[in-house]
């Protein structure tokens, strides 16, 4: 601006005189110049300071938000501790600044029984209590450790201390202590307990991924002697421990290559010894190791990631098996807790029984009660789907878990199985009781009953005289094969079946009679 403005003024100073010395006139253009020239750099400069300004607070925005980017990705947004990425480079920088006489040690922290706070109280309340767990373990440990929130509802320390002194045991105890003070909510109070498992250096190879997998190895070890304990990760364990790497190796490959398969146990009527269906449960033929038992690869799959894949893998097997019994038989399978979570669930079942060409009425899905999702909402959506397209629901082993009548309110389920523990013990009056209260309380709400594990006449008889209607275990047939099940029905449906069946002669199940609690999914059942 200020050179057009020159060039507009600059004929009428250089015209009319010829003398060296401005007219009147000429001088009046300067001054007009240049006060033109002075506005015009102020305003430049009045928008030089704005847009100044402008970049000064983009800049401030950015840096907040990289720094808020930068925390989520080292810290937990519920807990507000470092999460796992930070906690392994935590224990990479312990394990380089530890002295000669120094070891590195990395305590694993799983919350025992945390699942029913959600169910029972609510996700904000989980929220609440994950928070204050986290606040108590950074008091703790702010002198003493590094502390971290892993994942879910598994927490961890790494430290350095001196190989003779039992600092890490102190450390554990003070855990344990600190956790299972009560939390106090709006509506309540809640008492937690933790499982703590130790791994450290030099036992271990000096590794942060090693060391934080072999302190969860041995604080799964620790779960099992009970609640409220700590376990130290022993050399032998190494062995296991790799031995199950193999296996999430191998699953992987196995779903692809088929290797998983269904087999399948009836289910009779106590009164007339008729198969009404069977159960589906899962074997995985290994190519080496032969048959694996699901005690075994359902928690595998479960904690790796594998339990959709092998879920459908395994549905879509037995629905194009079951094509071939005759019409009135249902097919029952077992869903993952996990797969609750799934919005997709139903696309993806009523996917594969279009794809097999199943009817969807012939299908009852079994959902087990103790574990069940804390998010009603989604799971009676997910449900409703699934009993919209004809699918029957199935609340397996009811009787154990902490809420049933209010899963039975809210999720709307057609059937109820009975839990093994109390068939087993079908002689004792409680649990004669229990049972008889079961098929009250289903018979009110129009549900069909199934009790689990029969495996004698007189657990038989019992179950019939208090009325129950349908039954499996191991006295109408051990889980069987494919080929062995569509004989099974064959056979059973051509003849009239008597009141209380002899033992269906032993199939090739590879896995034998166990009094282990089986896995939640496809779970091996006597």
């Amino acid at each position: 601006m200020p050179i057009l403005l020159f060039a507009t003024f600059a004929p009428h100073l250089l015209a009319g005189s010829e003398s060296i010395v401005p007219t009147h006139y000429g001088w009046h253009l300067v001054d007009a110049l240049f006060a033109t020239m002075m506005a015009t750099a102020l305003i430049y400069l009045l928008l030089l300071v704005r847009r100044t300004r402008r970049l000064k607070q983009e800049l401030e925005l950015r840096a907040r938000a990289e720094e808020s980017v930068a925390r989520l990705i080292r810290f937990d947004s519920i807990s507000g501790l470092p999460n796992r990425g930070s906690m392994l480079d935590a224990i990479a920088k312990t394990i380089a600044q530890a002295g000669p006489d120094e070891r590195t040690s990395v305590l694993w922290i799983d919350l025992d029984r945390f699942r029913p706070i959600n169910d029972l109280h609510g996700h904000a309340c989980g929220d609440h209590a994950l928070k204050t767990i986290g606040s108590r373990l950074e008091q703790l440990c702010e002198n003493r450790a590094f502390a971290a929130r892993i994942s879910g509802d598994e927490f961890a320390c790494v430290l350095t201390h001196r190989s003779d002194t039992n600092t890490i045991e102190q450390l554990a105890h003070d855990l344990l202590r600190e956790i299972s003070r009560p939390i106090q909510f709006r509506n309540g109070v809640v008492q937690l307990t933790a499982s703590i498992g130790i791994a450290g250096t030099p036992s271990c190879p000096a590794d942060g991924e090693r060391l934080l997998r072999a302190a969860a190895f041995a604080g799964e070890r620790s779960m099992r002697s009970g609640p409220g304990k700590f376990a130290f990760f022993e050399p032998e364990m190494d062995a296991a421990m790799n031995d199950r790497a193999a296996l999430e190796i191998d699953m992987r490959a196995g779903i692809q290559r088929g290797e998983f398969i269904p087999y399948f146990q009836p289910i009779v009527s106590l009164r007339s010894g008729k198969l009404h269906g069977f159960e589906c449960l899962a074997r995985w033929r290994h190519p080496t190791r032969g048959f694996v038992s699901p005690d075994v690869f359902i928690p595998i799959a479960e904690d790796v990631g594998l339990i959709q894949d092998l879920s459908y893998a395994i549905l879509s097997a037995a629905c194009r098996e079951a094509r071939e019994w005759p019409a009135e038989l249902t097919l029952s399978v077992n869903i993952s807790p996990l797969q609750l979570t799934d919005s997709w669930l139903p696309e993806r079942i009523l996917r594969t029984l279009c794809e097999t060409g199943f009817p969807a009425q012939r299908l009852i899905v079994e959902i087990t009660e103790s574990r069940l999702v804390g998010d009603f909402e989604a799971a009676r959506a997910i449900l409703t789907s699934l009993r919209n397209a004809g699918v029957q629901i199935a609340l397996d082993d009811f009787g154990t878990g902490y809420s049933g009548l209010k899963h039975l309110r809210e999720l709307q389920f057609n059937r109820v199985k009975i839990d093994r523990s109390f068939v087993e013990n079908i002689e004792t009056q409680e649990n004669r009781a229990i049972i008889a209260s079961i098929l009250r309380l289903s018979e009110g709400l129009k549900l069909t009953v199934t009790a689990e594990g029969v495996e004698d006449a007189r657990q038989a008889a019992a179950l019939e005289a208090l009325g129950c209607p349908l039954a499996q275990g191991y006295l109408f047939g051990r889980p069987g094969d494919a080929r062995s099940a569509l004989e099974h029905a064959r056979a059973a449906l051509a003849r009239h079946a008597p009141r209380l069946p002899q033992a269906h002669r032993a199939s090739a199940d590879p896995i034998p009679a166990t009094r282990i609690p089986a896995p939640r999914l496809f779970a091996a059942k006597g």
